[in-house]
């Protein structure tokens, strides 16, 4: 886990030896079960420790930056399919409560055998469609999101009451509109690697506007 430990120092996330100890375990399942249902295409060490287990985790810097306090609060991770971020978030916020909402059966059942392997106690697996689970979350995070407009459409019950939804995006700033939504774009420049995180956090606006 060399690659991750360089990029979190250099990048100022603090994790513990037991986290390095976890995902380096999920490592090995994600090795182990990608080559037989389509995890990722991303199976090389350096890949799995740089572009998912480090990208996930920018997302605790993003959190900090727009303000968010997600220590003990409860997560969902919609689409989570391999288990990003979902997995290596709910592997350093241990006192949060994290649901991963997968459609997708083989991918269930994947994440089950992660949740059971690492000891994850707060995670929770939901093999059903985000429209479908209910439930009162501090925070949605979403990856690999094409359309921030869908994104919107298939979460609103759930911003309805209350919840903020962080999707992780690529390098293109958002220009779009979202009528009734506030938008906050956090920019994450990470040290060590040759990308950049931008991240769009979507909350309810009330009647006020505000």
């Amino acid at each position: 886990m060399e690659r991750l430990r360089e990029l979190c120092h250099l990048n100022g996330i603090e994790l513990k030896g037991e986290h390095y100890e976890k995902l380096a375990e999920f490592k090995e399942l994600l090795k182990k079960w990608g080559k037989r249902i389509n995890l990722t295409s991303l199976l090389e060490d350096r890949d799995i420790e740089e572009k998912h287990f480090f990208d996930s985790l920018l997302g605790l810097k993003a959190f900090k930056e727009a303000g968010i306090e997600v220590e003990g609060k409860p997560i969902c991770d919609v689409g989570s399919g391999g288990g990003f971020p979902g997995i290596p978030l709910a592997v350093v916020l241990e006192n949060s409560p994290i649901t991963l909402v997968e459609p997708r059966k083989k991918r269930c059942v994947f994440l089950e055998e992660v949740k059971r392997r690492l000891g994850l106690k707060n995670v929770k697996v939901e093999c059903r469609r985000i429209e479908e689970v209910d439930g009162d979350f501090k925070l949605l995070t979403m990856r690999a999101v094409e359309d921030p407009e869908d994104a919107v459409e298939i979460t609103g019950h759930l911003l309805e009451k209350g919840a903020i939804l962080c999707i992780y995006r690529g390098k293109e700033s958002f220009k779009g509109k979202l009528p009734g939504y506030g938008i906050k774009e956090i920019t994450i420049e990470p040290k060590g690697v040759n990308f950049i995180r931008r991240f769009l956090f979507i909350s309810k606006l009330n009647k006020s506007g505000s």
